[in-house]
């Protein structure tokens, strides 16, 4: 029997196949990122079809990237070769 890889391990397999480290991601390369308005991120945060933002400060936000490229990689299955059976 096949066991499942630990979400951690999910995520470093990500990084590491966009050649990438763990970092935070502001607004303007989050949208790049997920091609995804503000209002339609916010409202998927919300249904909780999104990764959660993480509050900086007053005005500011951002999201690990690890969580935006789990994200993009489960709205559309074989990216880069994840998913695939």
């Amino acid at each position: 029997m096949k066991s499942l890889p630990k979400p951690n391990q999910i995520r470093q397999a990500l990084l590491e196949a966009y050649g990438e480290t763990e970092r935070l991601v502001r607004e303007q390369e989050r949208k790049r990122i997920t091609t995804l308005s503000r209002s339609r991120t916010t409202q998927l945060e919300r249904e909780g079809k999104h990764s959660k933002r993480r509050i900086l400060g007053n005005n500011s936000v951002a999201w690990l990237l690890s969580d935006l490229l789990l994200f993009i990689n489960q709205r559309n299955p074989g990216l880069e070769g994840f998913n695939d059976e």
